[in-house]
């Protein structure tokens, strides 16, 4: 009589540790983030808090990879957002993660990683941007950037004041266009 009733146990535990195993697979995002977890529900009320959130009214997504670093990962903006205005969110974002111990932020689009940024970088830029030099951090923004295998994508200018400005407007507009591909607009 006891071994029927183990018996009758075993398909009702199985499927609920199957649909357990489900749940926590399904919850990972092609970057390697958790849903679910709490740090990374603590991120998106971060992300929420910046004052760009409101304005770029998309579907942004942040969260902590298995590595432990911080993905930014842009998946759609409003239709009548500039292209730049996903940079000053993720520069307000940073000042809210400063005290995060990463080595780097993943900057996606789409699900899809783009660039790197290593922490230091983003502390230095989210800074400058906080304490009002917004136009000298979203300058100097492509020139920290990585791409995944860890290769800088753009270099750092030097020269005359106008020639750099120009070389710099340049990459920031390469940047972004990059960076925004795979994002939808709404």
């Amino acid at each position: 009589m006891m071994k029927s009733q183990h018996k009758k146990l075993v398909p009702p535990l199985f499927c609920a540790g199957l649909s357990t195993v489900l749940l926590v697979i399904t919850n990972f995002d092609r970057m390697g983030s958790n849903r679910l977890d709490p740090r990374n529900l603590e991120l998106a009320t971060r992300l929420s808090s910046c004052d760009s959130y409101k304005d770029l009214a998309g579907d942004i997504r942040v969260g902590h990879t298995l590595a432990g670093n911080i993905i930014f990962d842009v998946r759609a903006c409003k239709a009548d957002s500039r292209k730049v205005d996903p940079l000053h969110l993720l520069m307000q974002f940073g000042d809210k993660i400063k005290d995060e111990k990463i080595d780097y932020l993943l900057i996606a689009s789409g699900g899809n990683e783009v660039y790197r940024l290593p922490k230091s970088d983003l502390d230095e830029l989210a800074e400058q941007y906080r304490l009002g030099a917004r136009i000298w951090a979203l300058d100097h923004w492509p020139e920290r950037l990585r791409k995944p295998t860890g290769e800088r994508v753009f270099e750092e200018w030097s020269g005359g004041v106008l020639g750099v400005l120009q070389a710099q407007l340049e990459d920031l507009g390469v940047a972004l266009r990059t960076w925004l591909a795979n994002a939808e607009t709404r």
